[in-house]
């Protein structure tokens, strides 16, 4: 099995899309069958000559397949012996629609408080690529989104308030164990916590609590990756 991601420098790799597949493996006890191979933004070629120009893709048995959520999919189906990513047809639908709602608007937002950090932890030879594609995507220099980055935490913030009533009467979103649907929110934070020493949250948030807790999950496989830390 195969998981093709970007790459960083000082293996700081920060792709949220990855890291829910990532917090996925694990969830189903396939993570030490993963061999993980980086991809660079001005090089797809591992994965385009198969038709994909995103990652993460996953390799398995001759089987290719491509975004996050897909491939979520693909584990449960295939390895149904194994934990359940979504434990019900409901938690899916309903991971589904939280996947739908978050990417856009969340991406948009982090986005534009850690764009410039991202820049700095890519590989040397991606940089021109990155620059370019992101001052299109934002209108602006990655300077001039940096100037700006902080005053977009507190709307990030306010964005993520749907997931602090999930967890006022749970550990987790969907209960008291983690599911597919909290590694949708936590790829965001571990996108953040491996590219920028940036703070996100206060410690009397409960979501502070909640990303504490998915930290140290899998004896503590996200807390061990390279990344800054968080106070």
């Amino acid at each position: 099995m195969i998981l093709y991601e970007l790459d960083a420098i000082n293996e700081q790799y920060f792709s949220p899309y990855t890291w829910r597949i990532l917090m996925a493996l694990n969830h189903k006890e396939l993570y030490e069958k993963v061999e993980r191979i980086q991809v660079k933004f001005s090089d797809k070629s591992p994965i385009s000559h198969k038709g994909f120009n995103t990652v993460p893709v996953l390799e398995d048995n001759k089987n290719w397949v491509g975004e996050s959520l897909q491939i979520a999919k693909y584990l449960d189906e295939t390895y149904p012996d194994k934990p359940s990513l979504f434990s019900s047809k409901e938690n899916m639908h309903l991971t589904s629609l939280i996947n739908l709602y978050m990417d856009p608007k969340i991406l948009s937002i982090l986005a534009r408080i850690i764009v410039f950090d991202v820049y700095k932890v890519i590989q040397p030879d991606d940089k021109i690529y990155f620059r370019a594609t992101r001052e299109k995507m934002l209108n602006k220099t990655l300077e001039e989104v940096e100037q700006e980055s902080k005053k977009f935490i507190p709307i990030f913030q306010k964005e993520i308030n749907p997931f602090r009533k999930l967890l006022k009467n749970n550990d987790f979103f969907t209960g008291d164990k983690p599911t597919y649907c909290d590694y949708l929110l936590f790829g965001f934070f571990m996108w953040a916590r491996n590219s920028s020493k940036k703070q996100l949250l206060e410690k009397d948030d409960v979501l502070w609590h909640w990303r504490d807790r998915m930290l140290n999950l899998f004896d503590g496989f996200a807390r061990k990756s390279n990344g800054y830390k968080i106070v």
